[in-house]
């Protein structure tokens, strides 16, 4: 650090996570540079800085907040006597602590930085920005609640002046929303958060925005938009700048995407070689896609694989793997365990009011909810709020009915039976066997639901059938 010491790990330099925007006289990296406040007996309080170890390659290890000595306390305060006090420094810091944390997928600690930032009991523009990222954190992570209460001590912006902190604010609640399956406030929210970011957008904030927009378009019955609109991003190249951990999830978004489309071979070619920064999520969605394949046991061995760090993954991703794997034990026989992990997922789910997960396996779910009156009598109150008994039409844009909601409505229990089977990779005779029918029965069957999804394939139907959310 200049004539002021140095701190290296392994000898590659640290710099500090906050600092001011251009270098030191010698050349250095920037420094982040503060005068301790004084206490009224003159002495100097106690502080600390946040130092990041950059290597040559380009990556960088754990943030760590270490003590300053008294002696380097009072060099950086000889070498910048205009420099800030701590007070209005420390959120600042805690703000580039916790934005590196989450570049790097490590919410909880960018939960517990951004947290620190709005200890500060004076306001700032550093302090709210703080209050805008937690709130933002709290709803990845699938506490709705919290996101929502935290983003509601966030100031609304001031027109011509963007306010990242409001930004972020505005798109924790667009997630809150998207969640809870209230897609008219969910776009709204994203309206607010174009206002309050300006043109330019981090490209943290820019991922969230695309991963919100990419699945409302699959909940609204247009997973291969969501898809285009993933991949025209990607093209672009400046949305994951800098972050492998952002460019991960994108890609595993675009592999549900692919899987909504009923395209599973695709979206397995998507996760290969596997997103490693965010495997837990790459993990179950590569099951959802096995299982679209029909291959149960890669399925569950790979959902077993990554049973044991779901607890520090966002909420969201626990339901969707406790529901898949639920589904896969039913479809073995297994009722009494799917049952258990079913509970287990529409318990989680109630808490937060989290119900596009639930949504997603509406077709099976109700089938499943149907058989087990226990389940009824525990979860009707969530359930009935899930539309679980509706029409794919609710979640579409069109405020009227469309052709959509004919073809639903008009594909028989049996028909809708032959779709599920279809879409596990069952050949005619597979399906007879499962049925308990004559393989001329299922062909009438097949072609009775080729003429209302208005296909001639196979695979047309199943991708048809995904969009409508039947199979």
């Amino acid at each position: 650090m200049g004539t002021h010491g140095s701190l290296s790990t392994k000898g590659s330099p640290m710099t500090t996570l906050a600092s001011p925007a251009s270098s030191s006289a010698d050349g250095h990296p920037p420094l982040l540079r503060a005068v301790p406040d004084p206490t009224p007996d003159g002495d100097a309080t106690t502080w600390g800085w946040a130092v990041v170890e950059i290597r040559k390659d380009g990556t960088w290890g754990d943030p760590r907040v270490l003590p300053a000595t008294e002696a380097i306390e009072g060099q950086m305060a000889a070498a910048a006597p205009d420099a800030r006090p701590l007070r209005e420094l420390a959120p600042v810091l805690q703000a580039h602590l916790g934005s590196l944390h989450v570049a790097n997928g490590n919410l909880h600690e960018a939960a517990a930085a951004f947290s620190r930032g709005t200890d500060a009991t004076a306001w700032s523009p550093a302090r709210t920005e703080c209050l805008g990222r937690l709130a933002h954190v709290r709803a990845l992570q699938g506490d709705l609640r919290r996101a929502g209460r935290v983003a509601g001590l966030v100031p609304s912006p001031v027109p011509g002046f963007p306010s990242p902190g409001a930004a972020h604010a505005q798109l924790a609640r667009a997630w809150i929303a998207l969640e809870r399956a209230d897609f008219a406030d969910a776009r709204r929210r994203l309206e607010l958060v174009a206002f309050c970011s300006g043109l330019h957008q981090e490209a943290w904030l820019a991922t969230s925005v695309l991963l919100v927009e990419s699945r409302l378009l699959i909940a609204s019955g247009e997973p291969d938009a969501a898809t285009r609109l993933i991949v025209g991003a990607a093209e672009v190249g400046s949305v994951t700048a800098g972050s492998g951990w952002l460019a991960d999830i994108l890609t595993i978004a675009k592999a549900e995407a692919l899987l909504a489309s009923g395209e599973s071979q695709r979206a397995l070619a998507t996760l290969t070689p596997v997103p490693t920064r965010a495997g837990a999520a790459a993990a179950v969605v590569t099951a959802a896609a096995r299982r679209g394949i029909g291959d149960v046991r890669g399925a569950q061995a790979v959902l077993r694989m990554v049973a044991a760090d779901l607890d520090r993954e966002p909420l969201a991703l626990q339901i969707q793997a406790w529901l898949l794997e639920s589904r896969l034990e039913d479809e073995r026989g297994k009722h009494d365990r799917a049952r258990m992990v079913l509970d287990r997922a529409l318990r989680s789910a109630t808490a937060e009011q989290m119900r596009l997960p639930v949504m997603r396996e509406r077709r099976w779910l109700r089938g499943c909810v149907d058989r087990d009156p226990g389940l009824q009598r525990s979860h009707r109150e969530f359930l009935s709020t899930c539309r679980l008994d509706h029409d794919t039409v609710q979640l579409r844009r069109a405020p009227h009915p469309t052709a959509d909601d004919v073809l639903v409505a008009a594909l028989t229990e049996r028909e809708g039976q032959v779709l599920d089977l279809l879409a596990q990779m069952y050949s005619t005779e597979e399906i007879a066997t499962e049925l308990f029918v004559s393989a001329n029965t299922v062909k009438t069957h097949l072609k009775g639901i080729f003429g209302k999804l208005g296909v001639k394939r196979r695979v047309d139907a199943v991708r048809r059938g995904r969009q409508l959310g039947l199979c």
